[in-house]
């Protein structure tokens, strides 16, 4: 019976704890926090020196085993939600950063850590600055988020795949240097040839398994709660086989992730929703338990240690590795832009998760190693996150954010590339008193509905917005890009144009019989509508008088309508859509004008 207490006692304090830790993540909002010291700072006041229920947590087995287990988790949700197309467009330079800036900052920082701390060696200083080499971007992202902010996009995306991507970096770089101080290499070679193994063999495995996950979500049927399950499980089995042959696991199950993660199928909005929640549990779990398992007396005994490291990567490291890495080869980025990043380098939970590693390989004074690491994080989330807001204003790389949705979803029509119900909250003042066929929706876009006062209205076109209103809107992942600017921009209103043509053709006419006329190509689809359908196919939201569809031989023109339904329609030859969009651009410049007289 005691024994079934003592277990009731430890699943009430792990509840209270996961309880607390979330309900106190609000305060990051409220105080501008990063989440990250909320839940370190509650598992301190917890532990063994807290002020409360005096946890004594010292087993480094245990937190070992659950630190790889969470943080191989962490990874894989973080390259489920990398996207290629955001890779590509930063992939260079923040490819550069994630490997060779972590390398300059890791050999840097214990350059300095050897000269300024005492009874160091150079291979320990080196292993100091490996564990201490990764950044934590997404604390910053969800700094600014709070505050409804945004980085310049340049910058932004960089800085995210960044930190997607140079965790892995950092751990096959304290790999390699525990490797050398044990004396299981005997040579630089040999540190080298395990350092190719362990990134060759995480980049090969995590393709083939990534490959292997893919065409299994894809073909399975599961309930739509095991998807995320069995990604996991995949990823798991992909980490630790890549890590038994020899390679890096982390860069292996990131990979993994960020395969599985990009396909057009329904089953990616199983997954993400899923992940998420398991991911927030690793990452409060984990925190928490790197909060008990230091000692704070301990701790403050490297204090000077921690704070000169922290010093040496926030104004010497980090600065040098962005200069070095991105000034020569990336022009586009200015002084201010790479001053910001260099302070953007924010240490999180990889560094004490690999601060825990020495205590495995019979290093001489592990504790410095966790303790300094401990300390680097706490003054880099005090210094660095608390004054974050204020340095984007400092260098001019804060930015209004984008609109986003309010939720979204997936209607479950197509098993790819699958239609999206995105919901959005009008706050564009630009909008207010706007009729909806006035608002240049993107291509094939549709209204559902609106939602005013928590009342569901249906819409036509003339239908007037308000601020406060709920617009309901088809589309696909393609188009909330798209949205996103329309419902972050001054709109500039659809003015209605006259056709001035002489080939004007009913609503009714088959698409067939004009693609003959005109030699239009049509899609299978395209070839069973008619014009009018046509036009409301390829025209977003609702269509207005003078609204264009170009096409390669033709331009279609709106010429009225019946209702919101287009009733004739013109058309202009490749020849006339010059002179067509020459009048077009002048009715819209006068329009602009006056409107400007207007307002003045």
């Amino acid at each position: 019976m005691d024994q079934l207490n003592n277990i009731y006692y430890i699943f009430f304090i792990a509840g209270l704890l996961l309880t607390v830790a979330i309900l106190a993540s609000k305060l990051s909002s409220i105080f501008g926090t990063p989440l990250l010291l909320l839940f370190l700072a509650i598992g301190m006041m917890t532990g063994e020196d807290g002020f409360f229920i005096n946890i004594h947590y010292n087993d480094y087995n245990s937190a070992y085993f659950f630190a790889n287990f969470m943080l191989a988790l962490i990874i894989l949700d973080g390259g489920l939600r990398t996207k290629f197309v955001t890779l590509k467009t930063v992939a260079r330079e923040a490819t550069i950063l994630a490997t060779f800036g972590v390398l300059i900052t890791a050999f840097v920082t214990g350059f300095i850590a050897y000269l300024f701390l005492d009874s160091i060696s150079l291979t320990q200083a080196l292993l100091l600055g490996s564990i201490v080499g990764s950044t934590d971007a997404g604390a910053v992202f969800s700094l600014l988020g709070n505050n409804e902010a945004s980085l310049k996009s340049s910058v932004s995306s960089t800085l995210q795949m960044e930190s997607a991507t140079n965790d892995p970096m950092a751990i096959l770089l304290t790999t390699v240097m525990l490797t050398i101080i044990s004396g299981n290499t005997t040579s630089l070679l040999d540190g080298i040839i395990i350092f190719v193994m362990q990134f060759g063999l995480g980049i090969i495995l995590g393709i083939i398994f990534g490959f292997i996950g893919r065409f299994i979500v894809g073909l399975i049927s599961l309930n739509s709660g095991l998807y995320a399950l069995l990604v996991f499980g995949i990823g798991l089995i992909g980490f630790s086989i890549t890590a038994a042959a020899g390679g890096s696991g982390f860069l292996a199950i990131f990979i993994i992730g960020m395969m599985i993660g990009n396909q057009k199928v329904r089953q990616i909005s199983y997954i993400l929703p899923v992940a998420e929640g398991i991911t927030w549990l690793c990452q409060i779990s984990l925190f928490l338990m790197l909060g008990l398992l230091v000692t704070p007396h301990q701790m403050m005994n490297y204090a000077i240690q921690g704070v000169v490291v922290a010093l040496a990567i926030t104004f010497v490291a980090r600065p040098l590795a962005v200069f070095l890495c991105i000034k020569p080869f990336f022009k586009r980025f200015s002084n201010r832009d790479l001053m910001f990043m260099s302070w953007v380098g924010l240490r999180g939970s990889v560094p004490i998760v690999l601060a825990i590693y020495p205590v495995f390989a019979n290093i001489k004074n592990p504790q410095l190693y966790f303790n300094v690491a401990f300390v680097v994080v706490l003054v880099s989330l005090l210094v660095q996150g608390a004054t974050l807001n204020s340095i984007s204003r400092l260098f001019k790389v804060y930015a209004p954010s984008v609109a986003m949705p309010v939720n979204k979803a997936n209607l479950g029509i197509n098993l790819a590339n699958d239609f999206e119900m995105f919901n959005y909250r009008v706050k564009n003042r630009s909008m207010q008193g706007l009729a909806l066929r006035n608002i240049h929706f993107p291509k094939g876009t549709m209204i559902a509905a609106l939602f005013r006062d928590g009342h569901m209205m249906k819409t036509v076109g003339d239908t007037v917005l308000k601020r406060g209103d709920i617009l309901s809107i088809i589309g696909t992942d393609e188009d909330e890009p798209l949205l996103n600017a329309m419902f972050s921009k001054t709109i500039i209103p659809k003015k209605k144009l006259i056709y001035n043509g002489d080939k004007v053709y009913e609503g009714h006419i088959s698409m067939v019989d004009l693609a003959k006329k005109y030699n239009i190509e049509l899609t299978e689809y395209e070839r069973s509508l008619n014009l009018s359908d046509f036009m409301a196919y390829h025209i977003g939201g609702y269509a207005q008088t003078g609204d264009m569809v170009n096409l390669i031989n033709v331009v279609l023109v709106v010429v009225s309508l019946s209702g919101d339904v287009v009733s004739k329609a013109g058309v202009y030859l490749s020849s006339e859509s010059a002179q067509a969009f020459e009048r077009q651009r002048r009715q819209h410049l006068e329009a602009l004008r006056k409107e400007s007289l207007k307002n003045n």
